[in-house]
């Protein structure tokens, strides 16, 4: 498992900084993102597909191809919002897609004319959509504003809490975080998730210190931005957790070797997406 992993992991990592050298030379308004915007088309319905598989073992409502729709109308009409200047009229065109999205579901669902498990079911297809269709929508902005380089920088930082914590709970973690959510987890393993994210996130801010000021990161955001991205990613990390221990799951697929599915190794980004763009807003002069 180790040994794939560390050969998964580097391919991701050098896919990331291509697609990043791609999207960089692409614009998406005044940044970048339309490379990345195209990626999360390829990636939602792979998410929402393992999501939906996972719901269904649980016992729930929640057919393939409808819970792709519902996820990708959230997306859609994210990147709908991303095109608009007004940003009162953007939010307006933002909060349409959960609305939107329910409706679609529910009828969906009803159009079997089966009441029982209607609600949950498109309850949590709802959920499903505005885990992998709606937040990645976050990153988007990410990249828009703040260019590609950076948003990637961000991205690098969750998945460091990621590493950062299974690597310290391996050399010495002793004691248990949630044993019956996730057995592996411990306390030490969570401590040094932050501290990894936390330096992650300094090694970025000096990275871009030198950068135009939308494109560079204060040491002060990048270190507590980096401490509180790793701390969301862990906890969209249980997220996932919860849902695969519900339906005796150990990953949520088999696509990516020594990892798991598409789930397993978005679970930490997608939570942590609103987060990011917030430290970018507040974490930057531009």
């Amino acid at each position: 498992m180790l040994r794939q992993r560390l050969i998964t992991g580097p391919i991701l990592i050098g896919s990331l900084f291509a697609l990043v050298w791609l999207d960089d030379r692409c614009t998406f308004q005044d940044g970048g993102g339309v490379i990345f915007a195209g990626l999360f088309m390829i990636l939602i319905p792979l998410a929402a597909a393992e999501a939906a598989r996972l719901s269904r073992d649980c016992g729930v409502r929640a057919p393939t191809p409808l819970t792709i729709i519902v996820a990708l109308t959230m997306f859609l009409t994210g990147v709908a919002s991303l095109l608009v200047s007004d940003p009162t009229l953007a939010a307006g065109i933002a909060m349409f897609g959960p609305a939107i999205g329910f409706a679609i579901a529910a009828i969906g669902l009803a159009s079997s004319r089966r009441i029982e498990g209607g609600f949950t079911g498109a309850a949590t297809i709802a959920g499903i959509a505005i885990w992998t269709g709606l937040l990645p929508v976050f990153w988007l902005f990410a990249f828009r504003d703040h260019g590609a380089w950076l948003a990637a920088g961000l991205v690098l930082v969750v998945k460091s809490g990621d590493i950062g914590a299974y690597f310290t709970g391996l050399a010495v973690g002793r004691h248990k975080l949630i044993p019956w959510l996730s057995p592996k987890k411990t306390i030490e393993g969570g401590i040094g998730g932050l501290v990894f994210g936390g330096l992650a996130g300094g090694g970025l801010a000096l990275l871009t210190a030198e950068q135009p000021p939308n494109m560079s990161l204060s040491m002060t955001a990048g270190v507590l931005g980096g401490v509180s991205l790793a701390l969301v990613g862990g906890l969209g990390d249980l997220l996932e957790s919860l849902l695969k221990r519900a339906a005796g799951a150990k990953d949520s697929g088999s696509v990516l070797p020594g990892m798991g599915g598409i789930l397993d190794v978005l679970d930490s980004p997608l939570v942590a997406g609103p987060v990011a763009w917030l430290i970018l807003r507040l974490g930057t002069s531009g």
